[in-house]
C-alpha cells in the first residue's frame, strides 16, 4: 500500500513538474497596477498576457530577437512603438493586431499614464514557424506567406473567433503533464490557421481595385467568417448586416465585389462543397448530409448537388472512385 502511495505521489509530482509553467509578475503598486504572465510551449513558443495601467508615463526599451515571429493582439487602449535601427514605428488600435519578424535591434515604447493596456502576444521561433509552413502548405502558398510575413509588418483585425481562442489558451491548466502542452499546441495551430488566412485574404482583397474603407473591408471579412462558422444556419443578410455593423445594401454589394458572387450563392456553394466532403469521408446517408449542411428537404439538396457536380449525391462516392481508377 505504501509503495502504491509512493508511486502515485511520484507520478503526480512528475505531472506537475512536466506541465506548462506560467511565470507572472505583478506591476509594483507604486508604479500602477496590473500583471504580466508568460507561458512557454514545448516548441519554444512564448505566449504572454499583458495587463497594465501606470500612474505616470513609462518609457521602456528592449532588444527584439530576429529568431522569432511576433504576433501582438491589442485588446484595449491602442499603442505605438518604434524601432531604433530601422527608424520606423508601429501603431495598433483596439481590436487590431500585427505580425512581423524580429529585427535583432532595439524597440522603444511609451506607456501613457492612466491608460488601460491589454495585450496578448505570441513569439514563435522562426525555425518552428518555417517548419509549420513547409509541413502544411505547398510551394506557392509558402512563397506567398513568406513574402508577406517575413519581409514586413502585416496588420489584421482581431476577430471574435481569435478572441475566443486567445481566451481558451489559459485553460491548459485543466490538463496535467504532456496533455497541457498538447492542448496549447492545438490552440496555437487553431489560432494560426485563422490568423494566416486573414493575413493572406486581407492582402488579396486589399489589392483589388475597390473603393472601400478599411472598416468596410473588415466588416466583409467578418461577414464571411460568420457564414463559414455556422454554414448550416447561416444568418440572413439583415442579421449579418446587424452583426457586422454595415447596411444591407453596402454589405451585399461589397460581398459580391470581393467574392465574385452574392451572399446567398456563396452559402449554397460552401454547403455543397461541405456536403461533397461528407459524402466521401463519412458514412452519413444523403438525407443526413442534407440536414447537416442546412437543407430541410433532401430533394432540394439532391437537385442543387447534381447541378454543381453533375451526379446525384447518392452516386457521388462511386463516381469519384471510378474516376480515380480510370486515371490510374
Amino acid at each position: 500500500m505504501t509503495h502504491g502511495n509512493q508511486y502515485l505521489g511520484k507520478l503526480y509530482n512528475d505531472l506537475i513538474t512536466n506541465s506548462p509553467q506560467t511565470i507572472s509578475m505583478d506591476i509594483p503598486s507604486d508604479m500602477g497596477q496590473g500583471r504580466i504572465a508568460q507561458t512557454k510551449t514545448k516548441h519554444g513558443v512564448i505566449l504572454s498576457d499583458w495587463q497594465m495601467c501606470y500612474q505616470s508615463d513609462m518609457n521602456v526599451e528592449g532588444s527584439v530577437s530576429k529568431e522569432y515571429v511576433q504576433i501582438i493582439f491589442c485588446m484595449n487602449d491602442g499603442i505605438s512603438w518604434g524601432m531604433m535601427n530601422e527608424h520606423r514605428s508601429i501603431t495598433i488600435q483596439k481590436n487590431e493586431s500585427c505580425i512581423y519578424v524580429g529585427h535583432d535591434g532595439t524597440e522603444y515604447i511609451c506607456y501613457k499614464k492612466d491608460s488601460n493596456f491589454s495585450f496578448k502576444s505570441i513569439k514563435i521561433p522562426i525555425l518552428y514557424f518555417s517548419q509549420l509552413l513547409s509541413d502544411y502548405f505547398d510551394g506557392q502558398e509558402v512563397t506567398a506567406y513568406e513574402k508577406k510575413l517575413l519581409n514586413g509588418i502585416s496588420k489584421v483585425p482581431v476577430t471574435p473567433v481569435m478572441e475566443q481562442i486567445l481566451a481558451e489558451t489559459s485553460q491548459f491548466t485543466q490538463y496535467r503533464g504532456g496533455l497541457g502542452y498538447l492542448y496549447l499546441d492545438g490552440k496555437l495551430l487553431e489560432l494560426l490557421s485563422i490568423y494566416l488566412g486573414e493575413v493572406l485574404e486581407l492582402d488579396i482583397l486589399m489589392g483589388k481595385n475597390i473603393s472601400m474603407s478599411r472598416t468596410e473591408r473588415t466588416a466583409i471579412l467578418e461577414a464571411k467568417r460568420i457564414i463559414d462558422s455556422q454554414l448550416a444556419f447561416a444568418p440572413s443578410c439583415e442579421e449579418l448586416s446587424r452583426l457586422v455593423h454595415l447596411s444591407v445594401t453596402k454589405l451585399t454589394r461589397c460581398f459580391s465585389s470581393f467574392y465574385g458572387m452574392p451572399i446567398h450563392q456563396y452559402i449554397i456553394e460552401q454547403r455543397l462543397v461541405q456536403a461533397a466532403q461528407l459524402l466521401l469521408e463519412s458514412d452519413w446517408n444523403v438525407g443526413e448530409v442534407a440536414a447537416i449542411v442546412g437543407y430541410g428537404k433532401p430533394s432540394n439538396f439532391a437537385a442543387a448537388f447534381k447541378k454543381k457536380y453533375g451526379v446525384a449525391p447518392k452516386n457521388y462516392r462511386e463516381s469519384r472512385f471510378n474516376n480515380s481508377k480510370s486515371k490510374s
